[in-house]
């Protein structure tokens, strides 16, 4: 009975969900000593069409939705007020060139830690929708496994 308990547990620690949105597979890598920012990856998915509009943790001093582009051969990254999610369709932040950046951490990330995330998405109508959800913290350095066919 305790390894159900225990199961079930992960699964919503590793999901959270509102209404109409659905967050999952949130997580971010520890830092180095020094370093003051750090990217969150997960993947969130709307009934509606709707758009990511904000999010918040208390482990940093502001949070922004980024976006990659390529600019003449040069990889660019930028802020973005906020980022379209279609309707049934899942959007991966952190493997598209979409992510989340927490800037001005207060403290080291530390694997085995989870980051606190509060998640807003606003509808066509202007409704909005929180999703709290905690990022786990893995480690700094990747397993073999972990890697998602990068080229370098």
């Amino acid at each position: 009975m305790r390894y159900a308990i225990a199961i079930v547990m992960l699964f919503c620690a590793a999901q959270a969900w509102a209404e109409n949105v659905v967050v999952s597979d949130a997580s971010a890598r520890a830092t180095a000593p020094g370093q003051e920012s750090a990217a969150i990856r997960f993947s969130i998915t709307s009934k509606k069409d709707a758009r990511l509009v904000a999010i918040a943790s208390p482990v940093a001093g502001a949070v922004e939705i980024h976006d990659m582009t390529h600019d003449n051969g040069v990889m660019r990254m930028r802020a973005i007020e906020f980022l379209p999610l279609p309707a049934g369709k899942m959007v991966k932040l952190g493997a598209s060139g979409s992510h989340v950046m927490l800037l001005n951490l207060k403290n080291p990330l530390k694997a085995g830690d989870s980051v606190p995330l509060s998640i807003t998405v606003e509808f066509a109508d202007k409704h909005k929708e929180k999703v709290n959800v905690n990022a786990e913290v893995k480690p700094l350095m990747a397993s073999r496994n972990e890697h998602e066919h990068h080229t370098h």
